[in-house]
């Protein structure tokens, strides 16, 4: 019985001796975790953080625009859906609401409208040093009250202002000022 307590004494001490440290490993992830996060950060501000924006990068936000205003039809389908629930409409409205320049109201205008062939009319020019302006066209198609029947009259072209801008955006515990493209009137 005393041999026994004494192996199983030194296979003890043996295993204490030769383990391996977790804390090293857990070391050495959180470091890699941080730089990762560090680089990340880095990346993001050096490239939606500039004073400025290149050619490649409003061409970029133009394509944005143009999906973000077929994003808004959506929406605004949904909203109008006699069939939806009340959640999904209001979900629908206030992401119609975050697509659009703070202070303009464009989800009334464009009830009932059927948008086609979205394209820009006009490509963001500077206006300061931290917005753009620029101008989509679109063809449109109001729903004619006139007949019962949902028929739309003829397609006229519209025009929807965009604008890309600085605005603030919450990354963790981080407030950094990126670029964001956002829609302005619709005519």
């Amino acid at each position: 019985m005393r041999r026994f307590f004494q192996i199983s004494a030194l296979i003890l001490v043996y295993f204490i001796v030769c383990g391996k440290s977790c804390d090293s490993n857990e070391q050495l992830t959180r470091e890699q975790e941080k730089n990762r996060a560090t680089r990340d950060r880095d990346s993001i501000t050096s490239v939606f953080q500039s004073d400025s924006l290149d050619q490649p990068a409003l061409r970029a936000f133009e394509a944005t625009a143009c999906i973000k205003l077929g994003d808004l039809r959506d929406y605004l389908k949904v909203m109008n859906d006699s069939t939806a629930d009340k959640a999904f409409k209001e979900k629908a409205g206030a992401m119609a609401l975050a697509l659009c320049y703070p202070g303009k109201e464009v989800t009334a205008r464009m009830k009932g409208v059927v948008v086609d062939s979205i394209r820009v009319f006009k490509t963001l020019q500077r206006l300061s040093d931290s917005v753009y302006y620029g101008q989509l066209s679109f063809m449109a198609a109001m729903p004619d009250a006139r007949q019962a029947v949902r028929n739309h009259s003829q397609p006229k072209t519209r025009f929807a202002d965009i604008f890309a801008l600085k605005q603030d955006k919450v990354f963790g515990r981080d407030t950094l000022k990126i670029w964001n493209v956002l829609i302005g009137d619709i005519r």
